[in-house]
């Protein structure tokens, strides 16, 4: 990874934002359909799965602490089940503050998916405005105030459901007249939040297009390019991010526009939350010190990551860390990057290790290595550095470069992940194990009577050890050998 980039990344975990905003709890019905009801003669949804996950603002509170930041988080509930409900999700984030207050006005806000092999058929939301009684919204700005105080940022996501009275933005205006934070703000309607003076604002399309009064044209940059002035005159916000959704990004400072930051495009049936992801990433990303260019990179690379999950999007820390690497085509020459890959791909995919000289390729690697790939899900590499051989095999080897060596590696479709290893120090691959931490170890049935080196540290990690059957014949050094006596005797071929 760009040492830069990682510097700005780890920053996210010192960071410590306040929430405000309308809760919502997202409720996912997963089912199939098959016939009839007989009564009504409507579809039968048989329910397989029933998912709740932090909504609205709640989602954005989710997005800051999946991605490392501490968060202090301010909220009205309803008095109900769905309530309940958000207060465990909300606790399981283990927040520094969270300040929840419960009205009997109005229920807690909820909206309730329904899918049917994963397409949306229909949705119903309990509840349309959180309301709450003087006595209610004086302990809420009591909250606000105290909360404010330890925070370096505020977010607010907006969803007008009433979380934000005018009494809130009226305390918040206040309090960043005597202690001057950046604001984050998310919201339906940002002229409302133009005394503010927002450091950032995220408008998607079709809010910019209301805030600038214009219809929708084909060519969407090219019309939201013209928008910048204007958006900044009646929001007065330092920096718009214009979310375009597959067209990428519009970023603007000040009334003028910086750049377009195109996106890869993602064939997916859930964007729900996707902008919460966005905006978190990009205050925190802004926090740490990020360029604007830096900033929405990270941003558009932590929403891309969120839209593939099946629930509300969100982006963990390890899948922002893994989406920032630069991998050259597989190849990882730093531990940390290692451990970063296999540590976001672990929970969910069996990581297979092995390593070797593989100095002169032939058709025992290739059998070996397919092998190995299939005892799990992801094959990572260890290859010796040429110096690294040279102390192993003697002075005339490799025959071939590092280099030469990782391209032929590069190749095979089996293999994942490719780290070339090896020190002064030790030539074992202790260390890069110790980074992979692999549920399974690799090595020919060759190495089956040998006290390997690395064999303390793989029962300690509690990995598989599996010895591959030997191929006869098939090796660099009888390769070599064959050469240099010119022996035609042909090696045995594998079927």
């Amino acid at each position: 990874m760009n040492a830069r980039i990682d510097n700005i990344i780890q920053q996210f975990k010192s960071k410590k934002v306040l929430v405000l905003g309308d809760f919502m709890l997202d409720v996912y019905i997963d089912g199939q359909c098959s016939r009839l009801a007989p009564e009504a003669s409507v579809p039968i949804l048989d329910v397989q799965k029933q998912t709740a996950c932090l909504g609205g603002a709640g989602n954005v509170v989710f997005n800051l602490r999946k991605l490392g930041a501490r968060v202090n988080y301010v909220t009205i509930l309803g008095q109900d089940d769905s309530a309940k409900t958000a207060i465990g999700l909300l606790q399981d984030q283990c927040l520094d503050g969270l300040f929840i207050h419960f009205t009997s006005l109005s229920p807690t806000l909820t909206k309730t998916r329904l899918r049917m092999d994963g397409q949306y058929i229909y949705r119903f939301d309990h509840g349309k405005k959180i309301v709450a009684d003087p006595q209610i919204t004086k302990a809420y700005l009591a909250d606000v105030r105290r909360a404010y105080q330890e925070s370096d940022a505020v977010l607010i996501a907006d969803y007008n459901k009433g979380s934000i009275s005018p009494a809130v933005l009226k305390l918040l205006i206040q309090l960043k007249s005597e202690d001057n934070k950046v604001f984050a703000v998310d919201c339906k309607d940002y002229e409302r939040y133009k005394a503010l003076e927002p450091t950032m604002i995220k408008p998607n399309y079709q809010e910019a297009r209301n805030i600038v009064r214009e219809d929708a044209e084909d060519d969407r940059v090219q019309q939201a390019s013209r928008w910048s002035r204007q958006i900044w005159k009646r929001s007065n916000a330092q920096l718009v991010a214009l979310s375009l959704d597959k067209d990428g990004v519009l970023l603007s400072q000040e009334g003028a526009l910086l750049f377009h930051y195109p996106v890869e495009q993602i064939a997916t049936k859930n964007v729900a939350g996707a902008g919460d992801t966005l905006l978190a990433a990009l205050l925190l990303s802004h926090l740490s010190g990020a360029s604007p260019y830096e900033a929405v990179s990270i941003a558009c690379t932590a929403a891309s990551i969120g839209i593939r999950k099946t629930e509300t999007a969100h982006c963990t820390f390890p899948e922002l860390q893994f989406g920032m690497l630069e991998t050259n085509d597989k190849v990882l020459t730093d531990l940390e990057d290692v451990s970063c890959v296999s540590g976001t791909l672990r929970a969910q995919k069996r990581i297979v290790f092995t390593n070797g000289c593989f100095d002169i390729f032939h058709s025992g690697h290739a059998h070996y290595l397919r092998q190995a790939r299939e005892l799990g899900d992801v094959l990572i590499v260890g290859i010796n550095t040429d110096e690294s051989v040279r102390r192993i095999k003697g002075a005339n080897r490799p025959v071939n470069t590092l280099a030469d060596r990782i391209e032929v590696l590069k190749q095979m479709q089996c293999v994942d992940f490719i780290v070339p290893f090896g020190s002064q120090e030790d030539d074992t691959p202790v260390p890069l194990i110790e980074a992979v931490r692999p549920h399974i170890f690799v090595k020919g049935e060759d190495y089956k009577d040998h006290k390997l080196p690395e064999s303390e540290l793989l029962d300690k990690l509690g990995t598989e050890v599996r010895f591959m059957p030997y191929v006869p014949h098939q090796s660099t050094t009888k390769i070599i050998e064959r050469v240099q006596q010119k022996d035609m005797v042909l090696l045995k071929r594998i079927s």
